[in-house]
């Protein structure tokens, strides 16, 4: 461990000066005291508090780390540790880790900068033995792990015999003819978690059988994370009964299993759990071991001070707790299973309506939910999807062609609904939209989303506006931090401008090793490169049409953008012409990249993106130069649909506020207000309070109607502005030359639809 000698050897000062900076005992200036967090960084140094508990000579502080207090097994568990230690003189430090490393390992520090005497620990990080034996164990600091033992360490360790617990639960299942049986459980390099995988196959084996690898479902441990693998599952296939590990998950699992329109007596859920008073009213699971968690908290606790007594000459033990009884509760269908196994049963419907939409997360989570749909209205839907890039000619070519079974719902992104308005491809539904509530979608969203020329041709369903996100570890890194106001006389903060979004661009790919590139840029094709140039120009001042329609691109202010694009991609990786929005995205997640411009809707791993903003290492922040894009899609039903009042009962579905909770926990963004305002969907998603307030500065891409009232197709307009753009990076145009190309070819184009009757 460094010491405050080594800190000041680095910083090249003398220690009583490393001590002034620490303790603020007198000051020091700035360009000293950034030599000397640099070292403390680098080193990661903490101070000894030693010295400060000298007079007392004793410390009563004792450190308790768990995942959570969401799982009522955890609750159990601290009650026993609390009414253990209530009566002494230990002063208990509670912590929780999410099941976050990054976080288990802060707290650990914390607490030893408090020089905690002892430490009771459900880890979740079981091979970092050298963090806990350099800290810990070499230090003769005692130390209990619950559940998930630390391998190679040699530790206190308690737990329930999870196997044995597990094996007898299943051979029960099996015994009374269950075969078609899911396990969900937490990662399986936690030691309770594989016990419990274990028993499982013991009881395969016992009876002669062999379970498939699919019948495993990992989660983080989380109810969300359980409720979205219980939609995915129910989305493909109908167990006969899912088993589980928690109660924690098993809640999940039945919110997931309730709103497709099943229940516990459809598919049982069977969990381990803990001892309480009110068995019969505690769980809603079918079935349950009754592990007395409490008993389990005041024997950690027991050894702990056993240890803290006898620090030196106290051997280590590790204790298995044989559990407790298996308990049915009231209403579990622990019987002989009415179904065969991989049957699916759907719900009875009147009438089939065909929607479709757009191939992207958001969609995929929708369709999980389906279900919920149709044992509402007791209609069936029948969903196509396809890649954004073909989406807006298949909607044309099948309103114009597919008209005896037409499709009855479109989804559309919010440029297209001009010109699919007054073409009259989308329904009026004016009428009909007084039944929704305006006041439960953001503010004013109607007009982009749904309005045209005072109109309703839709409802607003995918919410995505234009964010800026950004290596945070990077940008707090006090070395790189000091290198960048060095080299710009300025300090490295989320960029204000674009062009500083240019400088910190080079600067991470040109003047720095810490990361690849600074950017990466997406080009492939128009959906990706258009938003691009269209946010610099908004950001800039400039526009592609004034408000009358007329052609305004050849200005200053473009002149400007287009010289920020050009410098924004000489700054960026150089797979430009091959980059999308996915890739992009892939390269900042991966670690390429230091910044990212784009939609939410492509950081669709939310378990991962929780963990990134939790620990610190993705900031969220609105984009360089405050002039996002709204991007976002709705659903509009086809004028020739012959299932209009039914499509529009889709509608109203998708609109719903429960709805659009459930699909928040699976990725999506809705355009509803209550989500981005919901205290516990904020606490699990850090993101969704700046989601919301970004939206006072988004504003959509829209095609300009002329004066003959035509409406120029979004896709006709972009397909312009990027041929020219492409020439500009292939270098055969100046940026001028590129300007001015574009802008007499939309001039053309707009004459070419001034002609039309």
């Amino acid at each position: 461990m460094s010491t405050i000698k080594d800190v000041a050897s680095r910083a090249g000062v003398s220690i009583a000066t490393v001590s002034n900076y620490l303790n603020h005992t007198k000051p020091v200036s700035n360009e000293i005291s950034k030599k000397i967090q640099v070292a403390v960084d680098e080193l990661q140094y903490s101070q000894n508090q030693n010295a400060k508990n000298l007079k007392t000579k004793i410390n009563t502080d004792l450190g308790i780390i768990l995942p959570s207090l969401n799982d009522s097994y955890y609750v159990q568990l601290f009650q026993g540790i609390k009414s253990y230690f209530q009566n002494t003189d230990y002063y208990l430090n509670l912590a929780f880790s999410e099941n976050i490393p990054e976080f288990e390992d802060n707290i650990v520090r914390n607490l030893l900068k408090k020089q905690v005497c002892g430490l009771l620990l459900v880890s979740c990080q079981p091979e970092n033995w050298k963090f806990y034996y350099d800290n810990f164990t070499s230090k003769n600091i005692p130390l209990v792990l619950i559940d998930r033992n630390i391998h190679s360490l040699d530790a206190n360790f308690v737990s329930f015999n999870n196997r044995v617990l597990l094996r007898n639960m299943i051979d029960s299942l099996l015994n009374f003819g269950y075969r078609d049986i899911y396990l969900m459980s937490g990662p399986s390099s936690f030691g309770c978690e594989s016990e419990c995988i274990r028993g499982f196959y013991d009881s395969y084996k016992n009876h002669g059988l062999t379970p498939s690898s699919h019948i495993f479902l990992k989660t983080d441990m989380s109810k969300e994370d359980a409720f979205r693998k219980t939609i995915r599952l129910l989305k493909a296939h109908t167990p006969q009964v899912i088993v589980t590990t928690s109660e924690s998950l098993a809640s999940g699992i039945i919110e997931g299993i309730t709103i497709l329109g099943y229940t516990t007596e459809d598919i049982p859920v069977f969990t381990l759990g803990e001892e309480h008073w009110n068995l019969h009213t505690h769980s809603f699971a079918s079935a349950s071991t009754v592990r007395p968690a409490m008993k389990l908290g005041q024997l950690a606790s027991k050894l702990l001070m056993e240890q803290l007594k006898s620090p030196l000459t106290k051997e280590t033990e590790k204790v298995i707790l044989s559990g407790g009884k298996f308990h049915s509760f009231p209403g579990a269908t622990y019987q002989t299973p009415k179904t065969s196994a991989g049957t699916t049963q759907k719900p009875s419907t009147k009438q089939t309506i065909r929607i479709l939409m757009l191939d992207t997360s958001q969609v995929h989570s929708l369709l999980g939910l389906l279900r919920n749909f149709e044992n509402k209205t007791r209609i069936h839907a029948e969903v196509t999807i396809l890649p954004h890039h073909f989406l807006y000619e298949s909607i044309l070519e099948k309103y114009r062609f597919d008209t005896k079974d037409p499709y009855d719902v479109f989804m559309y992104d919010i440029p297209w609904m001009p010109s699919l308005a007054s073409e009259q491809i989308l329904e009026d539904i004016t009428e009909e939209i007084n039944s929704l509530n305006p006041d439960i979608f953001l503010p004013n969203c109607l007009k982009y989303y749904s309005v045209f020329n005072g109109r309703y041709y839709g409802v607003p369903f995918m919410y995505a506006p234009q964010i800026f996100y950004y290596r945070k570890d990077l940008f707090e890194n006090h070395a790189l931090k000091a290198d960048y106001e060095r080299e710009n006389n300025i300090s490295l903060r989320p960029p204000v401008t674009l062009k500083e979004f240019n400088t910190i661009s080079d600067f991470f790919t040109n003047k720095t090793s810490a990361i690849a590139y600074g950017t990466s840029i997406p080009t492939a094709y128009s959906e990706c490169l258009t938003p691009e140039i269209y946010m610099r120009l908004r950001a800039f001042g400039g526009n592609l049409f004034d408000s009358n329609g007329h052609i305004c691109l050849d200005s200053d202010q473009s002149l400007k953008a287009y010289i920020n694009f050009v410098r924004s991609i000489k700054s960026a990786k150089p797979d430009y012409r091959t980059a999308t929005d996915i890739s992009v995205v892939q390269d900042f997640l991966s670690g390429e990249t230091a910044m990212l411009i784009s939609y939410p809707s492509f950081l669709s791993d939310i378990t991962d993106l929780r963990k990134s903003s939790m620990i610190g290492s993705i900031g969220y922040h609105l984009i360089p130069g405050r002039a996002p894009l709204l991007g976002g899609w709705s659903l509009g039903i086809n004028r020739h649909s012959t299932k209009k009042k039914a499509a529009f009962e889709f509608l109203k579905w998708t609109c719903d506020e429960q709805i659009a909770n459930y699909s928040s926990l699976l990725g999506g963004l809705s355009a509803i207000s209550s989500t981005y305002t919901n205290d516990e969907l904020s606490e699990l998603y850090p993101w969704l309070p700046l989601y919301h307030s970004i939206y006072q500065y988004t504003k959509p891409t829209v095609p300009p109607k002329l004066t003959n009232n035509k409406v120029i197709p979004q896709y006709e307009i972009d397909k312009i502005v990027c041929k020219w753009i492409y020439k500009l990076l292939e270098s055969e145009l100046a940026v001028q030359e590129t300007i001015t190309n574009t802008h007499l070819e939309l001039a053309e184009l707009v004459e070419k639809y001034l002609k039309l009757e």
